[in-house]
């Protein structure tokens, strides 16, 4: 009777010990995941990497898989989660930086603009990527950047007003990458004038949105639209 009993205690002993590759891939993938803090395209690999520890888990009654592959399924989770959760909480504390720089550059080229202090605001402009080295025998950068400054219908018009201006900061329209860096298009308007006028910006820095590698990050305006012009 208590071989019997011994028997089948071994053959269930046995049972329990299985290993999960499907835990020690979510681990692998958790890992990998990792990469996510650096890379944007790598954010989904630690959602991934968490979901296969998970199910590992929760299979292990099923598939009586042991110790060693239950922890290796929460680590998964645990590794996947919280790269997944920093790698998220990071990118939304540099967003909330790159439009609080936005607005501090429109604004100061506004201001600016209205004082027609036009100084100041030569050395914010700047030219959408297909412009930037402008058509072969064209002006200078700095002369098509005075002609913009001297000559263009929303700049003029902003300059020449009488009542103070007083910009106040509408919304964000969109936001795209270009060949020349990441460019937010925003809208402001002048609640100094009877009737508030708004105008787009398009402001650009001069790298990719998530870009770690530039040490010296450049901020300019592109283009200055008065809205009711589209």
């Amino acid at each position: 009777m208590s071989e019997v009993f011994l028997t089948a205690e071994t053959e269930e002993s046995r049972e329990t010990t299985s290993f999960s590759l499907m835990a020690l891939l979510g681990f692998a993938t958790s890992l990998a995941g990792l990469f996510s803090i650096q890379y944007l395209q790598m954010l989904p690999v630690p959602f991934v990497g968490a979901a296969l520890g998970a199910i590992a888990l929760l299979t292990a009654k099923k598939f009586k898989i042991g110790l060693v592959s239950k922890a290796i399924g929460f680590l998964a989770i645990t590794i996947g989660t919280t790269t997944a959760s920093y790698g998220l909480l990071y990118r939304a504390i540099e967003t909330n930086y790159d439009l609080g720089q936005v607005r501090k550059i429109s604004e100061t080229y506004l201001d600016n603009l209205s004082k027609d202090n036009l100084d100041q605001v030569f050395f914010l402009v700047g030219f959408p990527p297909e412009l930037d080295e402008g058509p072969a025998g064209s002006d200078s950068a700095t002369k098509r950047a005075m002609n913009r400054l001297k000559q263009d219908f929303a700049h003029l018009e902003i300059r020449g007003r009488k009542t103070p201006p007083k910009w106040v900061f509408v919304s964000v329209v969109s936001e795209y990458p270009n060949a020349s860096g990441h460019t937010y298009k925003i809208i402001y308007k002048d609640d100094g004038q009877s009737v508030p006028p708004q105008y787009y910006l398009f402001v650009r820095k001069n790298c990719q949105k998530y870009d770690k590698t530039k040490t010296t990050v450049n901020w300019f305006v592109d283009k200055l639209e008065s809205v009711k012009s589209q």
